[in-house]
């Protein structure tokens, strides 16, 4: 053996293989090397029988650095080429002596996987198991995972989950064991631009959302719910300024402005007739009359100075306003729902408009006062919607909008959501409502707060208001956790169009009974609607928020000589997803399903009639092909002639094709028909 000569040259691939087994050494031994700022790959590492295990004989910063082999597949960084090396200090590797016995030159080529029973405790000497964690890589930092093994095992460092925090939190509850949410930020809603005051609204009640669901799924106590409550109201005081921008815009151009206009307007007339009954002047009377218009100059003039400064005041005290209510918020209400939505945003218009009265108050008296003739700041402002929503052609572009596809909310991991239409006249009724049951303080001139209710008596400053059956003068607000689970909504939304009704169909039934849960399958579609001038969004919910994952698409008729034209034609599944409940009476009640046609979402190419085609049941669907092998349309059996059997699961088609490729097809399932029996054979008695 060349091992065993006497003329070893200590050259790789001349004395043979001298390999070895280490451990990576502790981030302070490696220095800038694993921390973006080293030279090659390399580490250092201690080895098993050639290093001690005494870090006063050998402290870690002295042992050898050892290069890393990189695969073919890595690249070298030539050419562009490069894959990151993924060692950790406390990782064990396999190597090799380039010197052979001088021992000085060791290469690491593999790596031994940790299993989940290795120890991932804090270094505390050589070849004891310690963490790979270091000062730059966290584990609270870590998005992926926080486990520290590597095994053939389903449990080792589980892919988050990209759901939200609340989902993942119940999924644990369900599952009985540890489950990862890639990010608190799914499930967060995010509200496009839009127009004033709906958008600022929108934003609000968006924000409100995140809020409750975040305190929901992390349970926020003590410094961090503060923390959490601060961030959502600055967040609202954007949206709340643009709104006392509006409302106090309105109250000065639609309702002062107006009406100083008229008190002017009456002033010259009464001087002017009592001028030209005196002196029976004409051009006198004229004289007296803009002179009496005159002397309200300098009035207006101070009015029209001190607007800005009620602005001013007002944006001071409501972010304290919006905060406490955000504090009752976060103690009283358990699930976001719309009327929550609607009282919270009336309590910050009633803040609003409390400032506006007060403000303008001090303002009104002497001579624009006698201008005004009794104007009812309150009263005005509490008028109603239309006032405030015709201040929302000035904001507006001259651009010829010419379809609204009504897209104006997106939920981070999901996709488009279909807005919730809280509407400015409910809320508005709600704060009138509200601030008469607290003696129509509001108006007055005391300050404003949650404590004395002069915001006004809404039900989310109770604790009731989370308490099933709660009711009071507002309306039955009820924002407790669900007293039932069911309820799949199929929402269709956007594309310009309106009156389409769709019914989700549950499948991959988990659990008989209570507690069942299972897969959107398929998509009934009960009615096309009209006007779509695009496919529409679809959302998939229920009641309690308990299922994920599912996704549809929609295909619309634009075929202007079609009756159908601007209709939906056709909804699929694309993700079926999981855990959606399932009612009870919905189990004993559930007509089977067939599948009633195939979806051409794309065509393919290259296909021929001899193609085979065939689901997950068995069942064989006949194509029709053009001259250019794409697939035109798929047919599958006739329930009403072939005994196919009931779709319990989303169906997929399976293509055996030498030639063809690129088709999606995706079934559409609709009621079985009553089966009539299969026809053997038609028998001509007449001819």
């Amino acid at each position: 053996m060349i091992e065993e000569s006497f003329l070893k040259s200590n050259f790789v691939g001349r004395d043979g293989l001298l390999w070895w087994v280490g451990q990576v050494a502790p981030e302070k031994a490696q220095g800038d090397q694993i921390n973006g700022g080293g030279w090659g790959n390399r580490v250092k590492v201690r080895i098993m029988g050639y290093h001690p295990h005494s870090l006063e004989e050998l402290p870690d910063e002295d042992l050898p650095w050892a290069q890393i082999l990189l695969p073919s597949t890595a690249g070298s960084g030539k050419g562009g080429r490069a894959t990151s090396v993924k060692l950790s200090p406390g990782d064990n590797v396999m190597g090799f002596f380039m010197d052979g016995e001088d021992a000085q030159l060791p290469v690491i080529f593999g790596i031994l996987g940790s299993s989940r029973y290795a120890p991932v405790q804090d270094y505390a000497g050589p070849f004891q198991p310690y963490t790979g964690f270091t000062s730059k890589i966290e584990k609270a930092n870590v998005l992926f995972t926080k486990g520290e093994s590597n095994e053939m095992n389903a449990s080792t460092n589980e892919s988050p989950r990209l759901l939200p925090p609340e989902t993942v939190n119940k999924l644990k509850s369900t599952l009985k064991r540890e489950i990862k949410g890639a990010s608190s930020k799914l499930g967060q809603t995010i509200t496009f631009a839009g127009g004033p005051p709906e958008g600022a609204i929108n934003e609000i009640s968006n924000e409100l959302e995140n809020v409750v669901s975040d305190i929901k799924a992390s349970g926020l106590t003590g410094s961090a719910l503060k923390g959490r409550l601060d961030s959502a109201a600055s967040e609202m005081m954007s949206s709340a300024t643009k709104l006392s921008g509006m409302m106090t815009k309105n109250l000065v151009d639609n309702g002062l402005v107006g009406q100083i206009q008229g008190g002017l307007d009456k002033a010259y007339k009464v001087k002017y007739a009592a001028e030209l009954a005196s002196t029976g002047s004409d051009a006198k009377a004229k004289v007296a009359g803009a002179a009496v218009q005159a002397s309200f100059i300098p009035a207006i003039e101070g009015l029209e100075a001190a607007i800005p400064c009620v602005g001013q005041k007002i944006l001071g005290s409501l972010k304290d306003t919006i905060k406490g209510l955000l504090s009752k918020i976060a103690e009283n209400v358990k699930n976001f729902v719309k009327c929550v939505a609607q009282q919270f945003v009336g309590g910050i218009m009633n803040g609003i408009i409390g400032g506006l009265t007060k403000g303008f108050s001090g303002l009104l008296g002497g001579g624009i006062g006698d201008l005004l003739g009794g104007f009812d700041i309150g009263g005005f402002l509490r008028g109603g919607a239309k006032k405030l929503m015709n201040l929302s052609n000035v904001f507006k572009c001259n651009n010829k909008q010419e379809y609204d596809f009504g897209i104006k909310e997106w939920v981070v991991g999901k996709g488009p959501k279909n807005a919730i239409d809280i509407g400015v006249d409910a809320i508005l009724d709600l704060a009138n409502a509200a601030d008469q049951l607290s003696g129509g303080i509001v108006g007055g001139i005391q300050n404003l707060s949650i404590a004395t209710g002069s915001l006004g008596m809404f039900d989310f400053l109770n604790p009731s208001v989370s308490v099933p059956g709660n009711k009071s003068s507002l309306g039955d607000c009820y924002a407790g956790p669900p007293t039932k689970c069911g309820g799949l909504k199929v929402e269709i939304f956007g594309g310009g169009g309106a009156g389409a009704i769709a019914k989700g169909i549950l499948g991959s039934i988990v659990n008989d009974g209570a507690g069942s849960t299972g897969s959107i399958i398929g998509i009934d579609l009960l009615s096309g609607g009209i006007g779509y001038k695009s496919p529409p969004f679809i959302e998939i919910t229920d009641d309690c928020k308990q299922g994920y994952g599912a996704s549809a698409r929609s295909e619309i008729d634009l075929d202007e000589d079609s009756p159908t034209y601007g209709q939906i034609t056709d909804i699929y599944i694309v993700t079926q997803g999981e855990n959606y409940p399932v009612p009870e009476p919905e189990l004993e009640s559930k007509p089977p399903y067939v599948v009633d046609h195939v979806v051409v979402v794309k065509p393919g190419i290259g296909y021929t009639s001899t193609d085979s085609f065939t689901d997950n049941d068995g069942n064989t669907y006949k194509p029709y092909i053009d001259n250019s092998g794409r697939i035109v349309r798929l047919s599958p059996p006739d329930p009403e002639k072939f005994n196919v059997k009931n779709v319990e699961q989303l169906p997929k088609i399976k293509i055996l094709s030498e030639t063809g490729s690129g088709a999606i097809l995706k079934p559409s399932l609709k009621p079985r028909p009553e089966y009539q029996g299969e026809i053997k054979e038609v028998i001509d008695c007449i001819s």
